[in-house]
C-alpha cells in the first residue's frame, strides 16, 4: 500500500500544473515550410500571358516563438520564424527559351505571427494547443537569377509585402525541468504579386503561396 500510495503521489506530482496563467512558454523547431501555392497568368503591360505561371519551391528553416499565459488555458504567442529562401520558378516560357520549371526568382522570406493560443490541457503531461492569428511576410534579398536577366532581360525585381490569416495546432509532451517535446503545424495565408522589367515590357504575376509550416522542437516553460 505504501508503494501504491508513493507512486500515486509521484503521479500526481508529474501531472501538477504544467503551464498556468503567468508562465511564459518558449518553443525552438526546426521546420519544413511547404507550399501549397497557385497563381496567375504573368502579365506583360496588363495583358495576362496564356499557360504562364509560376511556382514556389520548398525549404526548411527554424522557427522560435514566445507565449505569455494570459490565463490558465489562453495564451498570446508571436512566432519569429529565421528566414527561409525560397525560389520561384516559371513555367509556359519556353517559347521564349526558359524551360518549364526554370528558376527566375530567389528571395528570403520572414514571416512573424502573431496567435492568440487556447491550451486544452495545462494541467496535463500532453498538453495540446490551438491558435489562430495574423500574419505579415516580408520579402526581402529578392533577386532574378542569370536565366531571367539573361533570357528574358529582367531587371527591376519588386515582391510585394502580404498581410493574412494564419492557424496552427501542435502538442508538447513534458519532461524534466520545465522543457517540453514539441510537434506543431501551421497554415499561413501568403497572398503576393511579383513584377518586373523585361525586354518587352513591365511583367508582374499574382502568387498565392499559403505555406503548411511542420515543425519539430522543444519547450521551456518559465
Amino acid at each position: 500500500m505504501k508503494k501504491i500510495l508513493t507512486t500515486a503521489l509521484a503521479v500526481m506530482s508529474m501531472n501538477a500544473m504544467a503551464v498556468e496563467q503567468g508562465d511564459w512558454l518558449l518553443h525552438i523547431r526546426a521546420i519544413n515550410v511547404a507550399p501549397n501555392d497557385s497563381s496567375s497568368m504573368i502579365h506583360v503591360d496588363g495583358v495576362g500571358v496564356a499557360g504562364t505561371g509560376v511556382t514556389v519551391d520548398s525549404n526548411q528553416s527554424l522557427d522560435i516563438s514566445l507565449g505569455y499565459m494570459f490565463t490558465d488555458n489562453w495564451a498570446v504567442e508571436l512566432l519569429a520564424d529565421l528566414s527561409s529562401k525560397h525560389s520561384v520558378s516559371a513555367n509556359g516560357l519556353a517559347g521564349l527559351g526558359v524551360p518549364n520549371g526554370t528558376d527566375v526568382v530567389d528571395t528570403n522570406v520572414l514571416p512573424p505571427t502573431l496567435f492568440l493560443q487556447y491550451q486544452f490541457n495545462p494541467k496535463g503531461k500532453i498538453r495540446p494547443y490551438a491558435g489562430v492569428g495574423l500574419n505579415y511576410t516580408l520579402f526581402f534579398n529578392d533577386e532574378l537569377t542569370g536565366a531571367a536577366k539573361t533570357v528574358l532581360g529582367a531587371n527591376n525585381l519588386d515582391i510585394d509585402s502580404s498581410v493574412g490569416a494564419a492557424a496552427q495546432f501542435g502538442i508538447d509532451w513534458q519532461l524534466k525541468n520545465n522543457w517540453s517535446f514539441n510537434i506543431d503545424v501551421k497554415y499561413i495565408q501568403i497572398e503576393t504579386e511579383a513584377t518586373f522589367d523585361t525586354a518587352i515590357g513591365r511583367a508582374s504575376v499574382d502568387i498565392d503561396i499559403n505555406p503548411t509550416v511542420f515543425g519539430i522542437g522543444f519547450g521551456k516553460t518559465f
